[in-house]
């Protein structure tokens, strides 16, 4: 199958690309870092008469980026135009579990979507629009748990992790996320078995709390195990006075989230995760070393 990717040399477009390369998938990348635009309508729709399918990952995840709404939103509806004018067969859109909100409960795809932030309110958008063409092309949302691997973002987490940071917050939140290769093989399942109009939860099985999640990286990286807390309120002050990232509002919001999904309707589809969390974890702090 010849299959189009957006985003393709991304953290996560990476990891779908080597997938479907593996399954004897004919891949077209299609990135900025390779000189091809989502905002370039002639250029997406030429590429697009070459695949059968486009998996749109291209995206921007930092609330506050200041192109994040013409690339999630506008760049979107670029994707799915050119995908109606190259008469692609499928169209699959990776979303988020962000279109929630800050949930408190158990969440499944019919829960309702409660966007805060800019970025959720991007991807509730780009939904929208891919779901408002599937009488023209088929179309497929995926809606990815919180990604885990070895990025920027997991070498900062392991990092403070190594150097006793307390959390700031209580870390009773339920952690359920995914790894990177897990959501990768998602993917494909949903390329081949997903169905017209559809969208699906993926997230990992286990469902660790903010708290044994972190004491499972403690054990991987052989440090003393136990996880000390500062109130949320100090957690900020010392991220303003010390321009700790992690420390700011939106990602202190972002790590105490419950994130609580059921993920039935993935599977029925049969997908099945192989890497367990424990692993992945394993697996994770193993490539994070070699790049230091």
């Amino acid at each position: 199958m010849k299959i189009l990717v957006t985003g393709s040399s991304g953290f996560l477009g990476k990891e779908v690309v080597k997938v479907l390369k593996s399954k004897k998938h004919s891949i077209i990348e299609y990135d900025i870092d390779k000189g091809k635009n989502i905002l370039n309508e002639e250029q997406l729709t030429k590429e697009m008469q070459r695949a059968e399918v486009v998996i749109h990952l291209a995206g921007i995840v930092e609330t506050g980026h200041q192109a994040l709404w013409k690339i999630n939103v506008d760049g979107t509806q670029k994707v799915a135009k050119a995908a109606i004018r190259a008469k692609v067969k499928k169209l699959i859109f990776m979303s988020s579990t962000g279109v929630y909100g800050f949930t408190k409960g158990g969440i499944t795809e019919k829960s309702l979507v409660n966007p805060q932030n800019n970025y959720e309110k991007s991807k509730t958008a780009g939904e929208k629009i891919v779901l408002g063409i599937c009488d023209k092309v088929e179309v497929c949302v995926i809606r990815s748990a919180m990604l885990f691997g070895a990025n920027e973002y997991w070498k900062k987490m392991f990092t403070m992790l190594e150097k006793k940071y307390p959390l700031p917050c209580a870390g009773e939140n339920t952690f359920q996320i995914i790894y990177v290769k897990e959501l990768a093989r998602a993917i494909a399942q949903v390329l081949t078995k997903g169905k017209n109009g559809e969208i699906y939860l993926v997230a990992g099985k286990e469902k660790p709390t903010l708290n044994e999640f972190c004491e499972l990286v403690q054990k991987e990286l052989k440090l003393k195990i136990g996880i000390t807390h500062i109130p949320t309120w100090l957690g900020l002050v010392i991220g303003k006075a010390t321009n700790v990232k992690l420390l700011n509002a939106e990602n202190i919001r972002h790590l105490s989230k419950e994130r609580k999904y059921n993920t039935t309707k993935i599977k029925k589809i049969g997908y099945k995760q192989k890497t367990s969390l424990k692993k992945a974890i394993k697996e994770v702090a193993k490539e994070l070393k070699t790049k230091k």
